[in-house]
């Protein structure tokens, strides 16, 4: 925490009119919800440790559900403008994690393993200060004072004894909204992204379970053919070919910049980036899947790459294209608590189709996703560009 402050103090001597103040004089904090797995179901939407990843605001249409029937009162429930962070995990890098509340659809709270802050006084723009939250000396202080043998914690007293920097109004205001800039393009490209899958996702389920396929290639779609000769049942496995993940790459061995990128089993796309040889060489022509063993991350690589821990990289057996595979088996698993799925995912049977329809798809497909994956790389780019500025802008190095 002192090297937080003594940051923060040198920028506040660049800045005149900066107050230093504890983060505990501009807003109140609130741990979570304790529920229990019977809880789980229909109502209320709630923030968990998982949902936190790397990004900024939650996926609101990704966050479970539980009955708030005698767990939730109106004290628990998230506003906008909130600030959640993790607060405990086992991985202590994890610790002080955050996420901004924006505007969402319905009711949202947030679990026991959060803490939420709330903002207050008309001097203060929370947008500006989940930016602040999230840079990496005050990471870096949140995390050193995680107490705990097993389990790393964060409370509310380290929490509100964090000194932050206290600019004017409209000194937050225009830092939050050049940083914002950034997200909103993020934002933007990653809506892309998943309106590329959902056009790759419509094409396999209409050819592979509605089998409206066309009966040759100058067919149009309308003279479908609904016949299922050549198909087969197998079991995932008989039509998998794991591959050796190679040099598993921790967070402490990568950098925000670089050529190679490293894939995690998290929802975001990167862990980062090194500068040695990748562990595996996938190209449009030659794809490579890799699957989060604990989250069931799935995501089709086209670029040379490496892994992190628990990933699964695989691609496909005999004369089955990759791209037809990925979607074969992308949704068989999904996590419902933290433990390894692989097994699970390669017992599973699936209809095969005969091979020369499963090219044809893949021929259309493969151009899909070597854009998916320029929008990737774009947005690597943003993030790690929005990240760079804020120190600048938080210390005066740039004057808004």
């Amino acid at each position: 925490m002192r090297q937080a402050a003594k940051k923060l103090s040198e920028s506040r001597s660049r800045q005149g009119d900066w107050e230093l103040v504890p983060l505990g004089s501009l807003a109140e904090f609130r741990n979570g919800v304790n529920f229990t797995k019977e809880s789980f179901g229909r109502g209320i939407k709630v923030i968990n440790v998982k949902d936190f990843q790397d990004r900024f605001r939650p996926d609101f249409g990704d966050l479970g559900e539980i009955n708030p029937e005698g767990v939730i009162r109106d004290a628990d429930l998230l506003h906008e403008g909130d600030i959640v962070f993790v607060r405990s995990n086992g991985n202590r890098q994890l610790i002080g994690r955050s996420l901004f509340i924006s505007k969402a659809a319905g009711a949202v709270t947030h679990s026991a393993f959060t803490i939420r802050a709330r903002f207050s006084g008309t001097d203060v723009f929370p947008l500006f200060y989940a930016y602040l939250l999230r840079s990496h000396s005050v990471r870096q202080a949140l995390s050193a004072h995680g107490g705990g043998t097993n389990i790393n914690n964060l409370n509310q007293t380290i929490l509100a004894s964090l000194p932050v920097l206290k600019p004017p109004l409209d000194v937050q205001l225009r830092i939050a909204s050049s940083l914002s800039a950034y997200d909103e393009l993020v934002e933007n490209n990653t809506q892309r992204i998943k309106m590329l899958e959902d056009i790759a996702q419509t094409l396999f389920r209409e050819w592979f379970v509605h089998f409206h396929f066309p009966a040759h290639p100058s067919a149009p779609l309308a003279e479908a053919s609904t016949r299922r000769e050549g198909w087969e049942v197998k079991k995932a496995k008989d039509i998998i070919l794991r591959l050796k993940a190679g040099k598993v790459y921790k967070g402490s061995e990568v950098s925000e910049a670089g050529t190679i990128p490293v894939i995690d089993q998290s929802r975001d796309e990167i862990l980062g980036f090194h500068e040695n040889q990748p562990d595996h060489i996938a190209e449009p022509g030659r794809p490579v899947i890799i699957f989060g063993d604990h989250t069931c991350k799935m995501q089709m690589m086209v670029e040379p790459f490496s892994v992190g821990p628990n990933v699964v990289p695989f691609v496909s057996r005999d004369d089955i294209p990759t791209p037809y595979l990925f979607f074969l088996v992308r949704n068989l698993v999904e996590t419902s608590e933290y433990k390894r799925h692989w097994g699970e995912l390669t017992n599973k049977e699936v209809m095969v189709s005969p091979a020369e329809l499963a090219r044809k798809f893949a021929l259309l497909v493969t151009p899909i996703f070597e854009q998916i994956d320029s929008l990737r790389r774009k947005n690597s780019i943003l993030r790690r560009t929005r990240d760079l500025l804020l120190p600048r802008l938080v210390s005066g190095e740039i004057v808004m």
